[in-house]
């Protein structure tokens, strides 16, 4: 059954559990490493570990990543300051908890929801279902970490393999996120690695140790066993969606949030590099690489208006009067499967699924679905979400990717074309060349639009770079500046 959305559920939670989450993750054997935490789950099915064309055990999937399956856990010797940290944290109820106000909870934090693996012989991709519907980039391409890092919630992350185990190391945390629900601080000087090893198709074991000499006296471990789960998907969670919990948490303890009153400001953008020359890659099956970071060519906003419902123009026409001054971008909601913004998008590519991640908005995903699975079979309990249900096929070398089930909050475009939840969307993604992505798109709409609206839009690829953390809500509470 899929979940309710919105941070509600997450700040209930968490001023609920918070108070038993530190005996949930450390049992009475913690640092023994024997036994197994309360709470804890059957394990996932069995078969055969998946390999990747490498012959590297292949992590994708969804798996239950939960914080109660704790297998075993050293307990922290922390600074006098930290643990000062801890005890007020404790104390009240985790309320300054910034996950209720929907920023990122960081590594090596794990939320209640499902988290999803997607992995490829260069790049592992975790992305979180519940927090704020987020993602991390596991890097196995033999790079190092840059010189130059600004700290982030979730670092960042240099990988390689020993044997079958995948080993991901983490630096360059901001220090305000928390290390579990509990409230255990860290500094910046927090150097994560974890370790995950496929046991068998469905059980995951991670080792993780935190080293971080400015809030502890010494390293210490966690053990995790986590199961797949093959049978639920993702949902789409949108934890600023109607997000009441920090009024409700200041008003209790005396607090009081600050925020942008006229939202978040539209990013700058770096100038895209001229795209390389060569000809279209193939993947081993034959079909186009769509892989790479890619750049906007051109204005975010459509070429044009489509033909409207006098009531849907009625709508577009008091947008354009207000100066889009309720623009849902601007306010950390997600853009949706049609607006785009001038920051750097990523496709990664398997043959049975697409992932298109997007630095800029609210720092989220798209699954493109190419296993021949009909529109989401949960659609009658989640009729409509911000960016579909899509499903994908191939023309070809033209990726052509269909999407229904979108709810009516989203813009099509910065200027604040409306459009109803009876959008069909239709992608038609083509390679012409290494540098160079050209998306046609489709938009039918009975219920807003007199007639179907067809555009295209292209993209250039930016081989040296990569996608950089954006948290839109740290920047609409005053934490990082624009």
């Amino acid at each position: 059954m899929r979940r309710m959305f919105g941070s509600f559920v997450v700040a209930a939670m968490t001023l609920v559990v918070a108070a038993s989450m530190l005996q949930a993750q450390t049992p009475a054997n913690a640092g023994k490493g024997g036994g197994r935490g309360r709470g804890f789950r059957a394990p996932g099915p069995p078969g055969p570990v998946p390999r990747l064309p490498d012959g590297k055990p292949d992590f994708t999937g969804i798996w239950n990543w939960d914080e109660t399956r704790m297998v075993s856990q050293d307990t922290p010797e922390m600074q006098a300051w930290a643990q000062k940290i801890y005890e007020e944290r404790r104390a009240t109820s985790s309320a300054n908890d910034f996950e209720t106000r929907c920023l990122p909870g960081g590594p090596p934090r794990s939320a209640p929801y499902h988290t999803a693996l997607f992995s490829t012989p260069k790049l592992v991709v975790m992305y979180f279902e519940g927090n704020t519907h987020m993602y991390r980039q596991f890097y196995v391409d033999g790079s190092d970490h840059p010189k130059d890092l600004k700290p982030t919630f979730y670092g960042d992350s240099r990988a390689h393999w020993d044997g079958d185990t995948l080993v991901v190391d983490t630096i360059g945390f901001t220090d305000i996120s928390w290390i579990d629900g509990a409230g255990h601080p860290h500094s910046k000087q927090m150097h994560l690695t974890e370790r995950f090893h496929r046991v068998d198709y469905g059980n995951l074991e991670e080792k993780i140790t935190v080293d971080d000499p400015g809030a502890y006296t010494k390293p210490w471990s966690q053990d995790r066993l986590i199961s797949l789960d093959p049978k639920l998907p993702l949902t789409d969670y949108v934890c600023n969606d109607n997000n009441q919990d920090p009024g409700h948490i200041d008003a209790a303890y005396g607090k009081q949030e600050k925020q942008l009153s006229n939202g978040v400001p539209t990013p700058a953008a770096k100038r895209p590099p001229a795209p390389p020359s060569g000809a279209t890659p193939h993947t081993a099956d034959g079909k186009a690489d769509l892989s790479g970071v890619w750049v906007l060519s051109g204005s975010p906003n459509l070429p044009s208006d489509p033909s409207y419902q006098p009531w849907a123009k009625e709508i577009y026409d008091q947008r354009k009067a207000d100066k889009q001054k309720d623009d849902p971008e601007k306010f950390c909601l997600p853009d949706g499967p049609v607006r785009v913004t001038r920051l750097p998008y990523q496709i990664v590519q398997r043959p049975e699924k697409i992932l298109l991640l997007s630095q800029g908005n609210i720092h989220s995903y798209r699954q493109f679905y190419l296993d021949g699975r009909p529109h989401d079979p949960f659609v009658d309990f989640d009729p409509t979400t911000y960016d579909g249900n899509s499903i994908a096929k191939w023309d070809g070398d033209t990726l052509v990717v269909d999407t229904i089930s979108l709810n009516d909050k989203t813009w099509l475009d910065p200027t604040g074309k409306p459009h109803s939840d009876q959008l069909h969307i239709i992608e038609r993604y083509s390679r012409p060349d290494l540098g160079h992505l050209d998306v046609q798109i489709t938009l039918e709409d009975p219920k807003a639009f007199t007639q179907p609206y067809t555009f295209k839009r292209a993209f250039t690829l930016a081989p040296a770079w990569h996608l950089q953390e954006y948290v839109c809500q740290a920047i609409l509470d005053g934490i990082e500046n624009p």
